[in-house]
């Protein structure tokens, strides 16, 4: 579907788990929760995203306590997507994701919680930020913009991402973890190789 904007609606008022919603445009209804554990037990590091019209997607695991791009599992509609963590540096642009779901290359990129993500393929971007006139005040409200010819699958993958912990492509993230680095190898990452 062509270039479409709209709008998440975020799901923290207490008991509902996090997440948000939204009516994504021609897509229409989508949900997407990071379920809460039981109080005292382990968090469940998961992200599920369901609609009408939208494949079945779940992310789980990852480093520390919420559900990570490092070391974390999307699958979506049944089918494990590759992905592949590349930090090949603190500069900004020097770390990305890279996915492989069913034929199509994705790269995501991240500034942080809250802050411009982006995922493109060919000609399709979709970009997630939080304009300006919304910040401070709890929860910010969240844009999504849709360029090109995006298939649900785009969508399902970008939206999913949102509520995954995207620190280790950060600069910070990429500055701390500079020591697991030198004591673990990158074991659990791909650095890839410098450009």
């Amino acid at each position: 579907m062509t270039g479409f904007d709209f709008t998440l609606k975020s799901n923290d008022t207490y008991p509902v788990p996090d997440g948000f919603t939204a009516n994504a445009g021609p897509f229409g209804a989508v949900s997407v929760v990071r379920p809460r554990g039981e109080p005292g037990r382990a968090h469940l590091r998961q992200v599920l995203l369901s609609g009408p019209s939208f494949p079945d997607a779940e992310f789980n695991g990852g480093a520390g306590i919420l559900p990570s791009v490092d070391g974390g599992r999307l699958t979506v509609d049944g089918t494990p997507v590759d992905m592949a963590l590349k930090v090949q540096g603190i500069r900004k642009g020097s770390r990305r994701l890279e996915l492989n779901f069913r034929g199509q290359h994705y790269t995501y990129t991240s500034n942080g919680f809250m802050k411009r993500a982006q995922l493109s393929r060919d000609d399709v971007t979709i970009t997630l930020d939080t304009p300006p006139w919304k910040k401070g005040g709890g929860r910010p409200a969240r844009h999504v913009s849709v360029e090109g010819e995006a298939l649900v699958t785009d969508l399902t993958i970008a939206l999913v991402l949102e509520e995954v912990n995207t620190n280790s492509l950060t600069t910070m993230g990429a500055i701390l973890s500079i020591p697991g680095k030198v004591l673990f190898s990158g074991a659990q990452r791909d650095e890839g190789s410098p450009e």
